[in-house]
């Protein structure tokens, strides 16, 4: 019976599909690889790019962010700003501390990897951040994605709403804030206000046109930006922007670079 049973290849198909699923728990185990996205499994993204983690905010979502640094390869990483939610560093916890502990060793010279930071409008002045991190921080930043110009910077510069209104702004910004104690698991509040603020839809289309007219100017095929906290994917002519995102509502966003592929993914 024994004999009929191995040579009829049952157990055979068995040792398949337990090594087959070993090697499916040993690459969940190793991370996640995005091939839905660029059609083969992402061993090390050339370039990633996040903004908006917003530390010393109690809606940064640290321990994600901790699981994508820790368990996703690339050669270089930008940090298109606002790092900081502000400043005022008695405002980060325990696990904040850990994300910027670990954002400074992966920028540590002897690191295998290229770490860019960005400023962005929460965090202060670039010498301020250069004293305090001992680091050097950029306005923005000029690379190249396969033979093509990409230009990375934080965008608050093409915000002209925040620069004319800025108490209205805070204002806005606190509320916004708020919504988030009102449904802090799910976000259905928040999410609520983005979809039906005007000023906010606007807004956002206002940031991706002026970046992409500054990127024109500059020559630049590509344009990343951060600071709306909308993750955004938009062509216009030979000019293509991207928005990163933010890590302070779920899903979380950033932009994955492998070779000649551009994707914003949700975290």
């Amino acid at each position: 019976m024994f004999e009929h049973v191995y040579q009829s290849g049952y157990l055979t198909s068995l040792e398949q599909e337990s090594h087959a699923f070993a090697k499916q728990l040993i690459r969940q185990l190793e991370g996640p690889h995005f091939e839905s996205y660029f059609g083969v499994a992402v061993e090390t993204f050339d370039t990633m790019i996040i903004s908006d983690i917003h530390l010393g905010s109690k809606v940064s979502r640290t321990r994600k962010l901790i699981e994508l640094l820790t368990s996703v390869r690339f050669k270089r990483l930008i940090i298109n700003g606002d790092v900081f939610d502000s400043i005022n560093m008695r405002r980060l916890n325990k696990e904040h501390w850990q994300v910027l502990s670990l954002l400074r060793k992966l920028t540590n010279s002897k690191s295998d990897h290229e770490v860019i930071w960005i400023r962005g409008n929460h965090d202060g002045y670039s010498d301020l951040l250069t004293q305090l991190l001992g680091i050097k921080i950029y306005n923005e930043y000029l690379f190249s994605i396969a033979d093509k110009k990409a230009l990375a910077l934080h965008g608050d510069i093409f915000d002209s709403f925040t620069s004319r209104f800025p108490l209205v702004s805070d204002i806005a910004d606190y509320l916004y804030r708020l919504s988030f104690y009102v449904d802090p698991i799910k976000l259905r509040f928040s999410r609520w206000l983005k979809r039906n603020s005007k000023t906010f839809i606007r807004n956002t289309v206002k940031v991706r046109e002026r970046a992409m007219a500054y990127a024109r100017h500059r020559q630049a095929d590509y344009v990343i930006c951060g600071h709306t906290h909308h993750a955004d994917e938009y062509q216009e002519g030979n000019i293509t922007y991207l928005n990163c995102g933010c890590w302070t509502e779920a899903p979380s966003h950033f932009v994955g670079i492998l070779g000649e592929q551009v994707k914003v993914i949700p975290y």
